[in-house]
């Protein structure tokens, strides 16, 4: 879904705003990474095609392994992985019931080789890989995109980094240094809900992210914590709605001029509307539904969240995560990678602020 910048009433002088301080990557899990990894494998030089056809053919039913590779090179053809082989390959090949012929043909010549052990994410890892064994490879062209950089525009890269300027004037100017979390609904885009706590407490259950979740709920009718802040109340027939929004921070915004012409306020909820949605509709539904807790939402963070918070943000249904500062205990980045976690039922996307 693409950002568009909602054009300033005139152009505000140059300050940090303007510099290019930051740089955006993503956070991607272990298996984007470029190193690759090899395992050891028997293989059996073939004598000639007639043999190749029939012995593919019984290892494609009896022995089907390496399905990212391409099975033969050079009448070099890969039987199984050495560490599958408990005695030796011929009783190994006799306990999969590969027929007499094929065995013979088999056990004639056969070498150890190193290959890549998995699939190939990345056009940079099928490079590597290529020089070991011919690889089959799928090119995902937003997987590239999220590895080199390129997935966000211009006009919204600028618009993440004023976000990261946002969160460390908030921190430092209203907030006393405590962590700080916005909200922004991308399709405008508008902020929803700002939010601060306090990341080294005993409790998690004050940290930031808790807290932008339950003013993002406030902005959605809900909110279950009592506030010590006051917040925006709406005024008429408002089209949107600024209930997510602390009064403070609300003012912070309307009185400083690097900020003064960001959009505010989240669509209102739509009566009659389902109050759940498929949890296999993810940025979708907010078009769809309208807003659903934090579904379609990007949420920026000073810093990395704790697990205890990057698992609320997953029951959430936040579309992207940006963070600015690698915390001890996150589990983004630092010392775990939740968003990796195939099992979940939901998954956002994780990127890092970097500093130049």
């Amino acid at each position: 879904m693409d950002i568009l910048i909602p054009p300033a009433a005139k152009k505000c002088k140059t300050t940090a705003l303007d510099e290019d301080t930051f740089g955006i990557k993503a956070i991607l899990s272990d298996e984007y990474k470029t190193e690759i990894r090899l395992i050891k494998v028997h293989s059996s030089q073939l004598e000639s095609k007639q043999q190749l056809q029939i012995v593919i053919e019984e290892l494609a039913q009896k022995l089907p392994h390496f399905q990212h590779l391409k099975r033969v090179h050079d009448s070099n053809v890969l039987i199984c992985p050495t560490a599958d082989i408990e005695d030796t390959l011929e009783q190994h090949l006799k306990l999969h019931k590969i027929s007499d012929k094929v065995l013979a043909a088999l056990c004639r010549k056969v070498n150890v080789v190193e290959v890549p052990a998995s699939w190939a994410k990345l056009r940079t890892q099928y490079e590597q890989m290529i020089r070991y064994w011919p690889c089959k490879f799928h090119p995902d062209k937003y997987a590239e995109s999220l590895h080199n950089g390129s997935n966000f525009t211009a006009s919204q890269r600028v618009y993440h980094k004023r976000m990261a300027h946002l969160l460390r004037n908030l921190s430092k100017d209203v907030c006393d240094g405590q962590p700080v979390g916005i909200c922004v609904d991308p399709r405008q885009p508008s902020i929803v809900a700002i939010a601060a706590g306090n990341s080294s407490g005993s409790s998690s259950h004050q940290h930031c992210v808790m807290w932008l979740v339950d003013h993002v709920a406030r902005s959605q009718r809900g909110g279950a914590w009592p506030s010590p802040l006051s917040f925006v109340e709406d005024v008429g027939q408002a089209t949107r709605t600024l209930r997510g929004m602390p009064q403070t921070y609300y003012d912070y915004l309307r009185g400083h001029e690097a900020s003064r012409d960001l959009l505010c306020g989240a669509e209102l909820p739509r009566c009659g509307e389902p109050s759940s949605v498929n949890d296999d509709l993810q940025a979708g539904n907010l078009a769809k539904y309208g807003p659903y807790l934090c579904t379609g939402y990007d949420v920026y963070l000073l810093r990395e969240p704790c697990l205890m918070c990057a698992m609320a943000l997953v029951h959430s249904r936040v579309r992207r995560i940006f963070f600015l500062e690698l915390s001890r205990n996150g589990a983004l980045a630092s010392t775990f990678q939740l968003h990796a976690v195939k099992e979940l039922n939901h998954h956002y996307e994780v990127f890092q602020f970097t500093t130049a």
